[in-house]
């Protein structure tokens, strides 16, 4: 059952991509480490808990394939700052984090120009 289980999991590592602007914080390369950690023997490793595990790998698939979002359709694409999802992105990407990180200003004045610069491009 661990070796089905471990493919499946390989499957998961292949569906689920790595953002690279989000280095040491990305969910798909945390998923990446964890499988390597509980699957150390690959295919021979021993799971304590193959219900938990397996129950684990349904809830990840069904993030990986955006389950949720075409049960939910939304008609909208918005956020709550009026930006667009890819100036989102830029804003909690690692770079933008070490901008908004690296000023002097209160953090709301640091999101402010942060979104400001956003919005000029």
């Amino acid at each position: 059952m661990a070796g089905a289980l471990y493919k499946n999991y390989l499957r998961l590592c292949e569906k689920w991509g790595i953002d690279a602007s989000k280095k040491g914080r990305d969910l798909g390369e945390f998923i990446r480490q964890q499988v390597a950690k509980e699957f150390a023997q690959g295919e021979a490793s021993n799971i304590q808990d193959l219900k938990e595990c397996q129950r684990k790998l349904e809830c990840l698939n069904r993030l990986a394939s955006n389950h949720y979002g075409k049960k939910f359709l939304r008609n909208n694409q918005i956020t709550v700052s009026g930006l667009s999802v890819e100036d989102c992105r830029s804003v909690i990407s690692t770079e933008g984090l070490k901008m908004i990180n690296e000023s002097k200003l209160s953090f709301m004045d640091k999101m402010k120009r942060m979104l400001a610069k956003q919005l000029k491009t």
